[in-house]
């Protein structure tokens, strides 16, 4: 047997816990690995299916305790982070061998658990709109500059050679930004926002613009250049969003969703973390001894918090 977190729905609310359980410990099949986990990396999509007995985690950081007879490229007690489908709020994971990274022994395996779903997001994100061969002197915009994938948008985006371009929404973020490697900071909060756009990029728009989210999405057109392309990685606030269709075909521009997070019946999680200003990667280090049994999942002063 093993301890897992899993959703507990209150019958009477909208509030949802995340209980301590002992689950039986998963069959590792023949192409698999299990994982005794150290750290998970807490995202969207660990409160978007809300369902009742779901134990949720997309990824995960810990060290290998066996392996499949199909598995070659593993060994027992070797580091490592995961993506995974669900299931890595819990001591133990078995997870497809071609699932995994190595963690490098000067990582902190709680670092590493919050790496794989961000990019992947991202990575994918970027290859949906950047043709790698002709990226000198193109601009790309990163809505959410401090979010949690944000910011290592920024930093994939300066590897490939892209100017980078961050929006926060205070001046006071600009700092952190820059630290990551944005060339250019901007308040998307402004109303003169889209008229900076312009400014700091010679009158000539952005060539690509990665968003974190659709509420805005009028405001990202406006501040593209010709044949210009949008990828939203994630569609919190979508349905706030109103776009002119004539201004888009005029541009020839691209708006693609890369359907990475899970949104059907999501809007009670999603307005539950849309005021959540947090700066980076939330993880959660899984040590079931210092655990009360129940870990309340509440909103507060703007903030989404477990306690």
């Amino acid at each position: 047997m093993m301890k897992v977190m899993v959703i507990k729905k209150c019958w009477f609310s909208s509030t949802c816990f995340l209980e301590q359980r002992e689950v039986k410990i998963p069959e590792m099949k023949d192409n698999e690995v299990m994982i005794k986990v150290c750290a998970v990396g807490v995202n969207w999509g660990d409160i978007t299916d809300v369902v009742d007995g779901h134990c949720p985690g997309l990824e995960c950081s810990g060290i290998i305790e066996a392996v499949g007879r199909n598995v070659n490229c593993w060994k027992v007690g070797e580091r490592v982070c995961a993506i995974l489908v669900g299931g890595g709020y819990a001591e133990k994971v078995a997870v497809p061998a071609n699932f995994l990274l190595p963690v490098p022994g000067d990582i902190d395996l709680a670092d590493a658990a919050g790496l794989l779903y961000a990019s992947c997001s991202i990575w994918s994100a970027l290859f949906e709109i950047c043709d790698l061969n002709t990226l000198k002197d193109k601009k790309i915009l990163i809505r959410e500059g401090t979010s949690r994938i944000g910011a290592l948008a920024i930093q994939y985006a300066k590897y490939m050679g892209l100017t980078v371009i961050a929006s926060t929404g205070s001046g006071d973020m600009f700092s952190m930004c820059r630290d990551y490697g944005a060339d250019i900071c901007l308040d998307h909060t402004s109303k003169d926002f889209v008229q900076e756009v312009f400014l700091r990029t010679g009158y000539s728009g952005v060539d690509f613009i990665l968003d974190f989210g659709a509420s805005d999405l009028q405001r990202n057109i406006c501040c593209l250049c010709k044949k210009g392309k949008v990828v939203i990685v994630d569609l919190h606030g979508m349905e706030r969003s109103r776009i002119d269709i004539a201004m888009l075909q005029r541009m020839h521009a691209e708006i693609k969703v890369w359907g990475r997070f899970a949104v059907i019946d999501a809007q009670k999680a999603l307005d539950l973390l849309k005021e959540d200003d947090s700066i980076g990667k939330i993880i959660l280090c899984m040590n079931f001894e210092k655990t009360s049994g129940h870990l309340k999942m509440e909103k507060t002063s703007g903030h989404f918090k477990i306690n």
